[in-house]
């Protein structure tokens, strides 16, 4: 896929029509829950879409919805299989399990452009937009809505030269050992108190701050998944900013995707708040911060406020580099 920035880079009228609606219906939050949206309100673009679910731990994505125009074209009906099932070899230029992985981790709509092979052997393009769907507490990606057309002015009729490859079932060995696996309990970003022993021991293992833990400025959460606690975080109220801080995934939970969830559940929290930004402090995470959409900021530009902070003037060092994102 050619990333593009917006739908205003793609052709399609269907694309820009989908891309109206999700921002009508997200408000001033990240996301719209998917009670939100009414298919009768987009009807005309059901044929269109792909909606998916996503499972943690390991992440897999199930396509619970295939329109009927992704079905003619596409060669197949996968509606109802996971992507780790399926291989599409008409597929020129995309990883979709890497792109599903971008949109749950930015929670941000992905806009791109795509090359597929036809049955004829014809190389065709076509456009592509994803959307994040909340679970219903807004705290993580837990749907995405997807939208596929040709490019304005591309011949429509269905033959060999315009249908896919149809997909084929994986051999891979990833696909033998996700299968075997339950799906994974829903997630749930729960407030704690700052006293929380599993928090503290977690925050001490990987060496950060617990001196300043309290704080009526401060709210902290714990990310659960069933029984158990995968991670924890919060953020410090700062005026019209939030201060993200104490964000540790436990030890046997990380490289599972919990910490994109738990930063993502923190923006949605600072969000419901009404604050107009979040920075953080990290010292080796700037990779990963990045592309949950925070960029960094020069230490002197932080607000009066942040800059306050014990965080910010006494326990993080100065080498730590201050990133910023938008609410």
């Amino acid at each position: 896929m050619r990333r593009v920035a917006s739908a205003l880079d793609l052709t399609s009228s269907k694309i820009a029509g989908l891309a109206r609606y999700w921002e009508a219906k997200r408000g001033q939050r990240a996301m719209p829950t998917w009670a939100d949206f009414d298919p009768a309100e987009i009807k005309p673009l059901l044929p269109h879409l792909i909606v998916t679910r996503y499972e943690r731990n390991p992440f897999r994505v199930r396509y619970s919805l295939v329109g009927t125009l992704v079905v003619q074209y596409g060669g197949a009906d996968f509606t109802g299989r996971y992507l780790d099932e399926l291989e599409f070899p008409g597929e020129v230029d995309t990883d979709w399990v890497n792109v599903h992985r971008l949109l749950v981790g930015e929670a941000r709509p992905i806009f791109g452009i795509c090359v597929f092979l036809s049955e004829s052997g014809l190389q065709n393009n076509y456009e592509v937009a994803m959307f994040p769907i909340a679970d219903p507490t807004g705290s993580f990606v837990e749907r995405g809505v997807h939208i596929e057309d040709f490019p304005l002015g591309s011949r429509f009729a269905p033959d060999e030269n315009t249908i896919a490859l149809k997909p084929i079932p994986s051999t891979t060995a990833l696909r033998d050992e996700a299968v075997q696996v339950a799906p994974a309990a829903a997630l749930r970003l729960e407030p704690i108190n700052p006293t929380d022993r599993d928090f503290r021991t977690c925050l001490e293992e990987a060496k950060l701050p617990t001196a300043d833990l309290g704080g009526a400025a401060k709210r902290y959460f714990g990310l659960s998944e069933g029984d158990e606690r995968r991670g924890y975080g919060g953020f410090e109220t700062c005026g019209a900013h939030a201060l993200l801080r104490s964000i540790v995934v436990a030890g046997p939970a990380r490289g599972h995707g919990f910490g994109r969830t738990l930063v993502n559940g923190l923006v949605a929290e600072a969000r419901k708040l009404g604050l107009k930004d979040a920075y953080l402090l990290t010292e080796s995470a700037a990779p990963f911060f990045a592309e949950l959409g925070f960029a960094p900021c020069a230490r002197e530009a932080a607000p009066p406020e942040i800059a306050a902070t014990d965080q910010f003037a006494v326990l993080c060092p100065v080498t730590a580099k201050l990133m910023r994102r938008d609410l």
